[in-house]
Parts: C-alpha cells; structure tokens; sequence
C-alpha cells in the first residue's frame, strides 16, 4: 500500500503546487527526501541504507525475543513495514518520496506513519509494563 501510494503522488502531485485537503492544515505535495527522518542526514544514502537493512534484519532475527506480547509485536510489525516500505525507495530511487503535508511536520508519507505507530506501541506497552510493577510493589508494601 506504501508504494502504491508512493507511485500516485510521483505520478499525480507537483512540487510547488500543493493539492489542499483541509485548508491550511493538511496538503498533498510531492517531496523527494535525499535523508531520513525530518529531513536530517540529507545525502547519506549508503548509511541510510544499511541502519535500514539493520533495522529490517534485527526485527526478523529477534522478533521471538522483542514480540514478547500483543504491544511489542504490533509494534515490532509496523517498524519493520515502515522500514521496508522506505527502504525500497531509497535502494531503487536514491531518495524516498513523501507525500503528506500536515504544515506542522516535515512532508511524510504511509512508512513513516506506520514507523510512529510501531514506535507508540512500543511506548504504550512501556508505560503499561510499568504501570503493572508499580501496581506489583504497592500491593507487596500493603
């Protein structure tokens, strides 16, 4: 689905010329991004390109060791399917086409959101690990 969406915005979006969603606040413009994340290590190709390949190979080879339950797997999942889906435009177009424009942000695209969410499951399953020890201590100091 990435790169499909990939493919339309390439083929129907303009740079210059933003197609509005919701006024002021949400745009399609097309961006081609030579770095990663918010637009740093602009033209690192190669080093981008082997941190994602990294990414891709940790997550497969410890998945049994990281998916410890339904938060870190959904997580780990969505890591890897934003991973794959940048990685793919990075080692066949030199660069990885975003797409969403919401005028807070840098311009995204469907990777990077499902990156965000792997990475807030993550989160959600941290704070509730915690919240459960925590719950675990007080019960044992009653």
């Amino acid at each position: 689905m990435d790169q499909w969406f990939k493919a339309l915005a390439n083929k129907y979006l303009s740079f210059f010329k933003p197609l509005w969603i919701i006024q002021k606040y949400l745009s399609m413009q097309l961006v081609h991004n030579y770095g990663a994340a918010y637009g740093i290590l602009q033209h690192q190709r190669i080093f981008l390109l082997c941190v994602s390949g990294a990414v891709i190979v940790g997550c497969a080879i410890f998945y049994r060791k990281i998916a410890i339950n339904i938060w870190t797997s959904y997580g780990l999942t969505f890591v890897m399917i934003g991973t794959i889906g940048n990685f793919i435009d990075r080692l066949f177009r030199g660069y990885v086409i975003d797409y969403m424009d919401m005028k807070i942000f840098p311009v995204f695209n469907l990777a990077d959101v499902c990156i965000d969410i792997g990475i807030a499951w993550f989160i959600l399953d941290m704070i509730l690990q915690f919240r459960k020890e925590y719950l675990i201590k007080m019960g044992s100091h009653s």
